[in-house]
């Protein structure tokens, strides 16, 4: 029998680990089960905050929460909380050297940035890595698009002719082309995070340097996919912006995620300095409750189940595509817990027609009181020592508000630290 935690943490995407990392850095004990890599693995690695609210471009995320719905995570925790969660992931990301920060309008107000992506879109983003230069990125005259042979997900031709569409790229001076790959002539496609991983080590990444040499000073800014390593390593970005001669920004891909592996690296490290377990390829069967609290969850791994005890729970397991939710024609519920979640009969309603309308089933998830327990439907607790965090949650459209990242953050940092108090309360009982 594994001994009793204070904190357990089902998944390990961010919502999961900034819960993990909340509740440890407050003294509990914590162990976090996963399945996998989570939704990190196919995340970019800048953090969305709120990049559309009430269908209009948020340039100020802060002055945009008030047009957001009263269920919605962030109304649920108020301004000041979601600054404190911002506030805590922040001094984390700059306690493992990969500082994460917004850029500043002229009067030094935090704001989001429109990032280029390799479909050569912009996206609205608010927490970038401090290597990033968004100065020069809103000021560079002479563009340089890179892409490497071989990584056919990004075509540098593509990207320009998409950003030359927008007013504030319209009248760049672009230029393009390919880098040699370091794989030579090969019978696959290379993904991103192939080259990447090359960048990690300091011998195998000359590839990339000596690749960007011969285009040093001749440009104000050069555009790539994210090959500037897997791991939260600001030396590789150092490296690289010399052998550039200018600001060198990587541009978002398509997965996987090489930049959400950064994140994930850098959270990682900093669990493993505390009371910290990890506990991977394991699937969560079921909860175990009594009255008003969680005793237990029941979990498999290679063929073998085996009980999980704790004071308290955090579950982030995701929305449907995660496994978080379960979806069947009228119905929908919570994977771990086995909450209803309320969904018309007709599934027709749980879509609109337009590809990238405000869809229900995007908004589909378990209620919660503003501590991030679960409540029923007259707004009841559920179980004192259960809390929810991230996509898990019903109440906000992550896609088209471009607030996923936001949301996990500011809700696995309340559900962490209101675990960590449960586990206290319960400790001495």
């Amino acid at each position: 029998m594994s001994r009793i935690v204070d904190v357990l943490v089902v998944g390990s995407g961010l919502a999961g680990l900034v819960a993990a990392l909340t509740a440890a850095e407050q003294g509990r004990s914590v162990r976090l089960l996963t399945s996998g890599m989570d939704s990190l693995a196919i995340s970019g690695g800048s953090v969305d905050f709120l990049g559309y609210a009430d269908s209009r471009l948020a340039s100020d995320p802060w002055q945009s929460l008030a047009l957001l719905p009263e269920d919605h995570p962030y109304r649920l925790l108020g301004t000041e909380s979601v600054r404190s969660a911002f506030q805590f992931f922040s001094d984390t990301m700059e306690k493992q050297h990969w500082p994460m920060r917004p850029a500043l309008a002229q009067d030094g107000t935090p704001r989001n940035t429109q990032l280029p992506t390799i479909m050569g879109t912009l996206k609205p983003t608010y927490l970038l890595p401090a290597s990033l230069n968004t100065q020069a990125m809103a000021s560079a005259k002479k563009v340089l698009v890179l892409s490497v042979q071989g990584l056919r997900d990004c075509q540098p031709a593509l990207v320009v002719s998409q950003l030359k569409r927008y007013r504030s790229w319209a009248d760049r001076e672009f230029s393009q082309g390919l880098l040699p790959s370091p794989f030579g002539e090969t019978h696959r496609a290379i993904t991103a995070l192939d080259l990447a991983r090359l960048a990690d080590k300091q011998q195998s990444r000359q590839w990339l340097l000596n690749a960007l040499a011969p285009h040093a000073g001749k440009y104000d800014l050069i555009l790539i996919p994210p090959l500037c390593g897997s791991r939260a390593n600001p030396e590789v970005w150092q490296a690289v912006n010399v052998a550039a001669g200018c600001p060198v920004v990587e541009m978002l891909s398509i997965p996987p995620g090489v930049g959400g592996l950064r994140l994930r690296d850098a959270l990682l490290t900093a669990l493993h300095k505390l009371d910290f377990e990890l506990v991977e390829n394991t699937t969560v069967l079921r909860a175990e409750t009594a009255d008003k609290v969680c005793t237990s969850v029941l979990a498999e791994a290679s063929g073998q189940q085996r009980r999980h005890e704790a004071r308290a729970f955090v579950t982030a397991t995701g929305g449907i595509l995660g496994g978080g939710m379960v979806l069947e024609p009228g119905q929908c519920w919570d994977s771990v817990f086995n909450i209803d979640i309320t969904v018309p009969q007709d599934v027709t309603q749980w879509s609109e027609p337009q590809i990238f309308g405000n869809h229900l089933f995007s908004r589909m998830g378990v209620r919660v009181d503003r501590e991030m327990r679960p409540v029923d439907a007259a707004a009841a607790v559920r179980w004192q020592n259960v809390f929810f965090a991230g996509r898990s949650l019903g109440g906000y459209d992550y896609a088209t508000e471009k607030s996923g990242h936001g949301v996990a953050i500011a809700t696995g940092w309340q559900a962490g630290r209101m675990a960590a108090a449960a586990a206290a309360a319960g400790e001495k009982q």
